[in-house]
């Protein structure tokens, strides 16, 4: 069923020490599910394979039977569910939910199909990697909910999930700290506001995932601190990004790694205009990508299709791009590597290094703007005042290597007007 990134071309295997040291400690459930054993199964509280709405059995279950009992699982057996009412499920603890059936949105309701809330020692996962939803997103196409968000919890897991096609986003990580998303395949479609995984919080790895969209592939949001995102397949996926970036941003000790991108928007893009605060010591590296519109990094401070924000822009320093190959389709339309800052507050400490993006017609610029490091030749050096846009024409950098295609790769992304199939 799934891919096991692990194993693909792109990946080095510098996971282990140096990848998990960029966070700050274990991530994921304190104790195992073997020590989760009371289960507590939807179809004793009102649920039923085939159910027309699993929705209030899996919320009855909750509250009756996962509250009440410490070290328990809730689970929704094998077989295919609709569900038509969203759930909270709110505050428990050394608690797992077991996904094994496949459940279909049926309501256009917006908001979350489920919210995990203020959960600690939480693992939600699916034991025969079926586990998963269809959310049908062409029939209420950004009018309807968006499949799970993880709100303020400590030490979880959601993994061995598969995701297709919500009406909006697909997982949302918001704030909390320890935790570990991996092993899950998420498809969306070929349009904006369908967001593979947003996250913020501290202390979290996300890891072995496959992305199919035409918006963020992975995304850091504010506030986010020590997260390792890593061995990522992009594939005909809008790319990953930091932001949008607003007021009072605060970003820091990020790394990204073995991000493989095929086909989309971007390679990376940090995305702002104008707001406050910070994005800084973040390392990106072993970056492959292929046939991108846009490639290193845009840094869309002159975004026409986002207002700009009070403030003087948010602060980037000390961000370092390591062993890049790849190319846009266009490099005359879009740079390659475009590093475009605020003029208010500019950015310091932007290194490149073996960084070799080049674009797909044999014919590119680098643009620059109020950008100081090195690395390449349009960013100045020093910490000066603000400098207009530096457009060089380069020539194919030496280490530049035409990307290979991986087994799996996408022609092309999934309609926004039709069923998009389970992987």
């Amino acid at each position: 069923m799934f891919v096991n990134l692990a194993t693909l071309s792109f990946v080095s295997g510098l996971l282990f020490a140096t990848g998990r040291a960029q966070l700050t400690g274990s991530v994921g459930p304190l104790t195992p599910l073997s020590s989760k054993t009371k289960i507590c199964s939807v179809l004793d509280y009102g649920g039923s394979i085939g159910s027309s709405d699993i929705g209030p059995a899996i919320l009855d279950t909750f509250n009756k039977c996962v509250l009440v009992n410490s070290g328990s699982t809730l689970y929704v057996p094998a077989g295919n569910y609709n569900m038509q009412t969203w759930v909270t499920l709110k505050g428990a603890s050394k608690w797992a939910f077991r996904l094994d059936g496949f459940i279909t949105r049926t309501s256009t309701t917006g908001g979350h199909m489920i919210i995990i809330q203020n959960a600690n020692d939480f693992e939600f996962y699916s034991a025969n990697s079926l586990g998963g939803f269809q959310g049908n997103g062409y029939q209420c196409r950004n009018a309807g909910p968006r499949f799970m968000r993880m709100v303020t919890s400590t030490n979880w897991s959601v993994h061995d999930i598969i995701m297709v096609d919500s009406p909006e986003f697909h997982l949302i990580v918001q704030g909390g700290s320890n935790g570990e998303v991996y092993n899950m395949v998420i498809r969306g479609a070929n349009i904006g506001g369908s967001d593979g995984i947003d996250i913020s919080g501290s202390n979290h790895w996300v890891h072995d995932v496959e992305v199919t969209n035409r918006d963020e592939c992975v995304t850091i949001k504010s506030p986010a601190s020590n997260m390792l995102i890593e061995r990522i397949w992009c594939n005909q996926s809008g790319g990953s990004a930091f932001g949008s970036l607003g007021i009072d941003t605060a970003i820091s000790n990020i790394v990204y790694k073995n991000i493989y991108t095929n086909g989309g928007n971007q390679a990376m893009m940090i995305k702002s205009n104008g707001g406050s605060g910070y994005l800084k010591d973040v390392t990106m590296q072993d970056f492959i990508s292929r046939g991108t519109a846009y490639g290193l990094v845009t840094l869309m401070y002159t975004r026409s299709s986002m207002t700009r924000l009070a403030g003087n822009g948010v602060q980037l320093s000390n961000i370092k791009f390591t062993n890049w190959n790849g190319n846009v389709v266009d490099g005359v339309q879009r740079a390659p590597i475009a590093l475009i800052c605020d003029d208010l507050t500019p950015c310091t400490g932007i290194t490149l290094s073996n960084v070799n993006m080049w674009s797909q017609t044999g014919k590119a610029v680098y643009k620059c703007e109020s950008a100081f490091g090195s690395g390449v030749s349009c960013i100045k050096s020093g910490t000066a005042s603000s400098y207009a846009v530096v457009t060089v024409t380069p020539t194919q950098p030496s280490g530049y290597t035409t990307p290979t295609t991986m087994a799996g790769d996408l022609a092309s992304g999934f309609p926004s007007t039709a069923t998009i199939p389970v992987p």
